[in-house]
């Protein structure tokens, strides 16, 4: 029983903080609510679960336990309350939500990929099919019925069946493979577009150097099953629309050049004026300062305060200084490496979450992480740290414990199938 409790708190860390679970919609009221809630419990554990940490997401909890405790003491100290804005707060910390997934999924058990793909598209066929949102898509973006949040679950099946093919060598894996990114791309969404391109790059290179159990690529089935699917879509694709489908190709065109686009203009615009802003206040940013500036571009959807800064990179170092972005680099860098160098072959939950967070580094060029993003960080630690065991089946692992204490008393965590390196 607890374990399934353990594993429905996994569930809401990889998907209830994104509009996806809401029937795609991202002003739903219990969404707010659970982003703000999670998020709390996410701080609180900081200290909770601070001995069930890896050493590199110990030093991350002091760096965020200080960071919060500064923002509390500094809206003390200015505005006279404690909490002057949960906004500033809340989104500092959200980057430690991967310590609490990490904790969390040590006990839920590992999660199989496959299954979150599973999850990923029954979600997208309610909200698209049954919901019937899809049919108020006219290839525009303005007419886009899936967030950006939304569409970057997507690079995780694209991975899994592209592996799957890599692996197997089996042609449905390859349709699968190509229908993901398929529907990456006519969701529109160019900057997930990119960091699904990128994602696809960083799976073949670490199959190159080694790191992933296959044979080689396929050249000559991959060639061949292109050639039949052309043969099979020119006909539909000679009877679509031309001047939808120029539209179409000239929203995409965005990607290379932003100036010439609308929305890559306006986003270009706005990270031009807070760039220069940030040299201000280098260190530790504007904070509650610029809390109350409020956003400088005019739209009538935006609160009165806070910031809607698109690239993750500007809001950190604008919001929070160098020391906002170097945690947030830190445990996405830091568990890309400790995966890469403790794993000689990668299994595949590793080589999706290690694409998939290469894909969220490119992906915070253009907009903010999503917050479901640090849940799968999180999970992305946890596989980094297991080994297969020849004892067991090929399905299960051993989880290797490097907490420093010898206290066998602090880890009530640790499962009687657990292996601890001391």
């Amino acid at each position: 029983m607890i374990t399934w409790i353990y594993r429905f708190v996994l569930f809401m860390l990889l998907f209830g903080m994104s509009a996806l679970i809401y029937g795609g919609n991202s002003l739903h009221p219990l969404l707010d609510k659970a982003v703000s809630g999670t998020t709390l419990i996410g701080i609180l554990a900081l200290i909770v679960c601070y001995f069930w940490q890896p050493p590199l997401y110990k030093t991350v909890a002091w760096l965020l336990g200080l960071g919060v405790i500064g923002l509390v003491l500094e809206s003390k100290y200015e505005y006279g309350q404690f909490v002057y804005s949960y906004f500033v707060i809340k989104r500092f910390a959200y980057c430690g939500l991967a310590l609490l997934a990490y904790v969390v999924a040590t006990q839920a058990g590992p999660l199989k990929i496959k299954y979150a793909v599973y999850l990923i598209f029954a979600f997208y066929v309610i909200n698209q099919l049954f919901l019937g949102q899809i049919f108020s898509y006219n290839l525009t973006s303005e007419s886009r019925t899936v967030t950006s949040n939304e569409a970057l679950y997507l690079v995780i099946p694209c991975l899994y069946y592209l592996l799957m093919y890599l692996k197997d060598r089996k042609v449905p894996d390859l349709l699968l493979t190509l229908f993901s990114f398929a529907l990456i791309v006519f969701l529109l969404h160019r900057s997930v577009i990119s960091a699904a391109i990128v994602a696809i790059g960083v799976v073949a290179g670490l199959s190159m150097v080694g790191k992933l159990s296959t044979s080689g690529f396929p050249v000559g089935r991959t060639l061949g099953t292109f050639v039949i699917l052309l043969i099979l879509l020119a006909p539909a694709l000679a009877m679509m629309p031309g001047n939808k489908v120029d539209a179409f190709l000239e929203n995409i065109g965005g990607i290379l050049d932003p100036k010439e686009d609308n929305t890559g203009s306006w986003r270009l615009e706005q990270s031009e004026y807070y760039l220069s802003q940030i040299p201000d206040k280098p260190l530790l940013g504007w904070r509650y300062e610029g809390y109350d500036r409020g956003e400088i571009m005019v739209n009538e959807d935006f609160p009165e305060k806070g910031t809607i800064i698109h690239s993750q990179y500007i809001d950190m170092l604008y919001n929070y200084g160098a020391v906002g972005l170097a945690i947030n680099l830190l445990i996405i860098l830091g568990t890309l490496l400790i995966m890469y160098r403790r794993n000689k072959t990668f299994t595949t939950e590793q080589t999706v979450l290690f694409g998939f967070l290469i894909s969220g580094l490119v992906y915070g060029v253009s907009y903010q992480l999503p917050v479901f993003f640090w849940g799968f960080v999180g999970l992305a630690m946890y596989y980094a740290l297991k080994r297969p065991d020849e004892e067991y089946p090929d399905d299960e692992y051993i989880t290797v414990d490097i907490t420093e204490s010898s206290d066998t008393s602090l880890r009530p965590f640790v499962s009687t199938k657990t292996q601890q390196v001391l």
